[in-house]
Parts: C-alpha cells; sequence; structure tokens
C-alpha cells in the first residue's frame, strides 16, 4: 500500500500497527480523535502545521521496512 495525502487517519493507522509510531513521531494521538474516520491525512497536517510530504514519506518508508524484513 502506498500512503497519499486523500487517505483518511483511520484508513491510515488500521492499514500497519507502525503507523501509530509515525503519529505519535508528529504529536498526532488520533487514536483517540472523533474525526479520524472522516478528516483526511492532509486535513490533519494542515490543521497542526505538519509537513505533509514528510510524514507520507516517513508512512511510506514503514513498508518499505517491513518488505526487507
Amino acid at each position: 500500500m502506498k500512503y497519499n495525502k486523500n487517505m483518511t487517519i483511520s484508513e491510515i493507522l488500521f492499514s500497519n500497527s507502525k503507523t501509530i509510531e509515525v503519529m505519535h513521531k508528529y504529536g498526532l494521538t488520533c487514536l483517540n480523535c472523533l474525526g479520524a474516520e472522516r478528516e483526511t491525512l492532509e486535513e490533519v497536517a494542515r490543521a497542526n502545521e505538519i509537513d505533509l510530504d514528510k510524514m507520507i514519506k516517513d508512512l511510506n518508508n514503514l513498508e518499505k521496512e517491513d518488505a526487507c524484513v
């Protein structure tokens, strides 16, 4: 799976348990967020002043790490 700005937070969190680590790295506690099912990664990044491209890169690197194991 390749992560992108249009994915909802729930989609991301349920796709790989390690995505929680990335969310926490950026100060997001999205597991408790009521909007996780409808808010996109882009919306959350904008609201929290997070570098969206960097976060997407970190999420996609998780997939690469899993493939190397």
